[in-house]
């Protein structure tokens, strides 16, 4: 009978390594969000190896750390002045963007002529853009009143969160070639796996 008990440490073991890159920060803006070490690359690397589902479970608990670290800081939540920007926030600042990382490996048979590894990077920014979406609509409806005079709501989240999620996707591209120039790696993620399926 087959076990998941090599795929629960591997889990346990990305999950963890995640946990403990995201106290790495680079920099962190004065309303949340920071650029880190990467903090984000192992949940991405566990949707690569063990597929979305494995991803989103693990994604799940990183989300529920990044609430509970919160809490513990207590430097985001006081500034929901309503029940329902409390809401957005929870939805849109942590469950939504964390969870969304579990996805990245949703495209990771793909290829693009001879660029093997083009579904792992797809997969890596898409989900980046989605957390980016999701971070954008809580910019606009709670944090834009801090916007500096002139600018727009819409500009100001625009400008505040690309300003930590462009390093943080520009970091995670860069460790991951890195990564998968590892022969290692790419066969722990399965990516030398059915070569012919390919696009263009």
């Amino acid at each position: 009978m087959r076990t998941k008990t090599p795929k629960l440490v591997l889990a346990a073991i990305l999950v963890a390594l995640a946990i403990a890159l995201s106290f790495a920060k680079l920099w962190e803006m004065p309303l949340g969000g920071s650029v880190t070490l990467g903090s984000m690359l192992p949940i991405m690397l566990l949707s690569l190896a063990l597929g979305v589902k494995w991803g989103l479970a693990g994604s799940c608990v990183f989300a529920l750390f990044q609430i509970a670290q919160a809490l513990i800081e207590g430097n985001v939540f006081p500034y929901c002045e309503t029940g329902a920007t409390l809401v957005i926030c929870v939805l849109f600042d942590y469950i939504f963007p964390f969870i969304v990382l579990g996805l990245a490996g949703a495209p990771r048979r793909l290829r693009l002529g001879k660029f093997r590894h083009a579904g792992a990077y797809l997969g890596i920014v898409l989900v980046c853009v989605l957390r980016f979406l999701s971070h954008f609509v809580t910019g606009v409806a709670i944090w834009g009143q801090w916007a500096p005079d002139g600018m727009g709501k819409y500009l100001y989240s625009l400008l505040y969160n690309g300003g930590y999620m462009l390093p943080e996707l520009g970091i995670t591209l860069v460790c991951a070639a890195l990564l998968l120039e590892s022969p290692e790696m790419r066969r722990l993620i399965n990516l030398e796996v059915d070569r012919d399926r390919t696009v263009l």
